[in-house]
């Protein structure tokens, strides 16, 4: 698989019949973060300062564009959206996806956010502080992060999700999915009802469910199919 820059009219180019037979997923990587930013600032991205990143001016520009690169018709489309609860992916989900359908909803899932690191962008807050942060976006009011919210959070080892899960092989992408990201997308495919689902996360999050051979752009959606049985394939 070989993807850098998603051509978004693919995806409405679908056959009836292809669209029936999965769902389409968006697959979209936060805007630029004060992490990420933060060696061209002469700050290193282990400073506790970084304590779950917000996202940089550019980040929040990457997040508004979303809208006009997937355009009015699948802006329209889309009936969920799915966000990690870190705050430089709620940022996004919230700015990127504003002008979403009413009865769209914004889901908080707990299990993509960011894997591998510990630095201290990936190092989650208490939710509550992350949309008190937040506050002043609009209709962050509305805003599921009750229902999969797990027992203890932030978690008290900190240790990155799905990093110590036991790892299976999905053979039609050639590459090791963890159980935490198979779990996730056999949630989207079976328990959830929508056809057409957004989904912001992580560099890394991403690559674990596509492979290494995708290398996510900031704010740049990503088009898949997600068949019944949990497969995703990039369009």
């Amino acid at each position: 698989i070989k993807v850098v820059i998603i051509d978004i009219q693919m995806s409405q180019k679908l056959t009836e019949t292809k669209i029936k037979e999965g769902k389409i997923i968006y697959l979209i990587r936060h805007g630029e973060s004060q992490g990420q930013a933060a060696g061209s600032r002469g700050t290193p991205r282990t400073d506790p300062s970084l304590l779950d990143a917000d996202l940089t001016r550019k980040g929040r520009n990457q997040a508004n564009e979303i809208d006009s690169l997937l355009g009015e018709e699948v802006m329209s489309s889309i009936q969920l959206i799915v966000s990690s609860p870190l705050t430089r992916a709620l940022n996004t989900a919230l700015v990127g996806f504003r002008s979403r359908p009413q009865d769209c909803n914004i889901i908080v899932r707990y299990d993509i956010r960011e894997v591998g690191s510990k630095i201290p962008e990936n190092i989650p807050r208490p939710i509550k502080d992350v949309l008190k942060d937040l506050s002043y976006l609009p209709r962050i009011d509305e805003l599921d992060y009750h229902t999969f919210k797990p027992e203890e959070w932030p978690p008290s080892n900190n240790v990155s999700c799905g990093s110590k899960k036991k790892k299976r092989v999905i053979s039609h992408s050639r590459h090791t999915v963890n159980d935490s990201m198979r779990n996730f997308l056999l949630w989207l495919s079976q328990e959830r009802a929508e056809r057409t689902i957004a989904v912001v996360c992580h560099y890394n999050v991403i690559r674990s469910m596509l492979g290494p051979a995708i290398h996510p752009t900031n704010g740049i959606p990503i088009a898949c199919q997600l068949s019944d049985d949990g497969e995703l394939y990039v369009i």
